[in-house]
């Protein structure tokens, strides 16, 4: 059996969340000797929008012992219909689904697109959302994307990006290696920042693992929407995952804060820190 334990510093929730001012809400998994597993923290803020369209959800820390841990976050697409409806339903989707039939490798897909078909009869490609999910099921990390929302791993002080962001940028950079146009054309259009794929498309390409990745002791994990990447730099971020979760939620939200951009979008995180599983050798 596992234990789990909550510190909160705002009111927030762990199912998919409505609209709510900057949050703070800490999970630890412990083994029965009361060792640290894993370590969850979230944040979201409004930024200068006036309506939340990011939502997220965490499943049950006390089922991590059968079905291990998922966190899904989802980001409305500002400028169309029910962005904040969108996030919801879709984060609704894979958590109520949740745990996914086996195999998860073929499971999960056939959800994301059932969910995206759904979502695309009600909006007619006119509304969606981007979606990143991660589930840990011991030390095996899965993960499913769409759009430009942000997975990031930390490990041994070197940050990487695990997922692709799917915006139009990289077809126009692919079609110019290709001679179609110069490469300066795929910077300068003004559809370049625009996403390639999202749920709420008819069909939709995920950016997944086909295996999954093994977690190390130490390894921090961050789910963000662009509101947490887009203004921050790279080494902004790695330095907050440095951090013990709670404090990293806490310095990516004052980094934000001092960056004080008038266009500054919704905010969301989802930051996990594994410690690993130790053996009782008693």
């Amino acid at each position: 059996m596992f234990f789990f334990k909550k510190r909160k510093k705002a009111q927030t929730q762990q199912q998919p969340s409505e609209p709510a001012p900057e949050s703070l809400c800490v999970t630890t998994v412990l083994t029965p000797e009361k060792t640290s597993i894993l370590e969850i923290a979230n944040l979201q803020g409004l930024g200068q929008r006036e309506q939340q369209q990011d939502a997220f959800g965490i499943s049950p820390a006390d089922r991590y012992e059968t079905d291990g841990i998922l966190a899904v976050l989802c980001d409305g697409m500002g400028g169309m219909a029910e962005g904040q409806r969108i996030a919801c339903q879709t984060t609704a989707c894979l958590l109520n689904a949740f745990p996914f039939p086996e195999p998860a490798v073929t499971s999960v897909p056939k959800l994301i697109s059932a969910c995206t078909q759904t979502i695309y009869q009600q909006f007619y490609g006119h509304g969606g959302c981007t979606l990143v999910a991660a589930w840990i099921l011991g030390n095996q990390l899965h993960f499913w994307s769409v759009g430009d929302s942000d997975l990031f791993l930390l490990r041994e002080h070197q940050l990487y990006a695990l997922n692709t962001r799917q915006e139009f940028q990289k077809d126009l950079l692919l079609r110019s290696f290709h001679g179609a146009f110069p490469i300066e054309e795929a910077f300068s259009d003004p559809q370049a920042g625009a996403l390639s794929q999202y749920i709420g498309k008819e069909e939709v390409t995920l950016d997944r693992t086909h295996i999954p990745l093994s977690l190390f002791p130490g390894d921090t994990l961050l789910l963000c929407s662009d509101g947490i990447s887009d203004p921050l730099t790279l080494k902004q971020i790695r330095e907050a995952m440095e951090l013990p979760v709670q404090d990293c939620c806490s310095a990516l939200e004052a980094a934000i804060r001092k960056a004080a951009l008038p266009t500054q979008d919704n905010y969301t995180a989802i930051v996990l820190h594994y410690y690993g599983e130790k053996e009782n050798t008693e």
